[in-house]
């Protein structure tokens, strides 16, 4: 299997993820701009959302919080990892695509995905501690999407990739697990163990890197 990366999300709060809040004005400061946003039925969340040619990066916010608490990822503590900064959750999330997750995994179908879609969630996100890991239904990168969504991707302020440079854990990941696959097929470049707050530390190539889910430039 390939294991390419799809995108990433950070929780923040919805006035985060709106012009004049600190995500939305942090990103904006660096030349980047909105691709699209989207609500997720029965999830509770809504998004907005940045593509690279490669990936894209997701403001991921509550809509409804009755509908976030009765949602399937409740086994994955999404009601934790929204509230990151009163719980000590992780409020970071990894999406690959091209194959199913390395290691243990259950499904998920959320209603607005075609018939007979579901994606592959990896058990290690069962610790609301650890990042939520994840397959994308997506199978292409925004450089090819034709519907639109990726309006002019980052190309203003002259941005083409999106990587992971570091990740902070509180433990080790799972031996063969799908974040010990990503960071030996060099997906996520470093692990880093320690204490306190999840961090990761992006890349937006050329040239630039940003430390989630603060959004300071590293």
């Amino acid at each position: 299997m390939t294991l390419e990366l799809d995108h990433l999300f950070v929780f923040v709060g919805p006035q985060d993820a709106a012009p004049g809040g600190g995500a939305f004005e942090a990103l904006k400061a660096l030349g980047l701009e909105p691709s699209y946003t989207r609500r997720h039925e029965g999830q509770g969340t809504a998004n907005l959302c940045l593509a690279f040619d490669n990936a894209y990066l997701e403001l991921l916010y509550v809509a409804d919080e009755d509908e976030l608490k009765t949602s399937p990822l409740g086994r994955a503590g999404f009601v934790a990892r929204a509230m990151w900064r009163e719980t000590a959750a992780s409020p970071l999330g990894i999406a690959i695509r091209g194959g199913e997750l390395p290691g243990g995994r259950w499904r998920y179908r959320n209603p607005q995905f075609p018939p007979g879609v579901s994606i592959g969630i990896s058990t290690e996100s069962d610790d609301a501690a650890m990042p939520f890991v994840f397959s994308s239904p997506g199978t292409a990168p925004p450089s090819a999407w034709t519907d639109g969504r990726a309006g002019r991707r980052q190309t203003v302020a002259g941005f083409t990739r999106l990587t992971i440079e570091r990740l902070r854990l509180p433990r080790p990941p799972v031996a063969d697990g799908a974040l010990d696959a990503f960071h030996r097929a060099g997906l996520v470049k470093a692990l880093e163990i320690a204490d306190g707050e999840p961090e990761m530390l992006i890349g937006l190539a050329p040239g630039c890197r940003l430390r989630l889910p603060r959004f300071t430039p590293a």
